[in-house]
């Protein structure tokens, strides 16, 4: 989601941009003012707005994701946070090809804790940073999120491993689990 709204912020600077050109030439080629001073205070009114938009095309294109292949380690992510790590979920899945990964609501969110998209397939994820064994609640948790938010698919992913007990119940009931060795092939 965080590149889809990024995306759609440098759309309406571009467009900004655009009418207020067509603003600058409207006025200038209209107003009766032969002054060479309005014409230069004109032009470069419009010249600083251009280069504040410029500015945030610039800013919204290199926030898309702080998160690039290859720059952590999974040891990296085990001293985050649940809400980093939730955070940090999302860059992970935009850097490679999801659609769409964006953060549900830290409370209330009935599960999961990350809704993404790839070609056409929606993902209920639970995120746990964990330093021991996920348990069997986070694959109840987020197979009752999954139906809950309408995905195709319900995943829970962790930088560490699951129980004995976990495993069952998610091949009994079409959980996926990413554990730690997928996240690093995520990373």
């Amino acid at each position: 989601m965080k590149q889809r709204k990024n995306t759609f912020k440098i759309i309406a600077y571009i467009t900004y941009i655009l009418i207020s050109l067509g603003l600058l030439v409207y006025v200038l080629i209209s107003s009766k003012n032969t002054d060479r001073s309005f014409f230069i205070t004109a032009i470069s009114i419009w010249f600083i707005f251009v280069l504040f938009c410029i500015f945030k095309i610039r800013r919204a294109r290199n926030s898309r994701s702080f998160f690039e292949k290859g720059m952590m380690s999974v040891r990296d992510i085990d001293g985050m946070d649940g809400i980093e790590f939730e955070e940090l979920t999302c860059d992970i899945l935009a850097a490679n090809d999801f659609d769409i990964a964006e953060s549900t609501q830290a409370s209330g969110d009935f599960g999961v804790d990350v809704l993404a998209e790839k070609d056409g397939i929606t993902y209920a994820i639970q995120c746990k940073c964990y330093s021991g064994l996920v348990g069997i609640d986070a694959v109840q948790q987020v197979y009752a999120g999954r139906a809950y938010y309408d995905c195709h698919v319900a995943v829970v992913l962790t930088n560490q491993y699951y129980t004995h007990h976990a495993q069952r119940l998610a091949d009994k009931i079409g959980v996926v689990l990413w554990d730690r060795d997928t996240l690093r092939d995520f990373l």
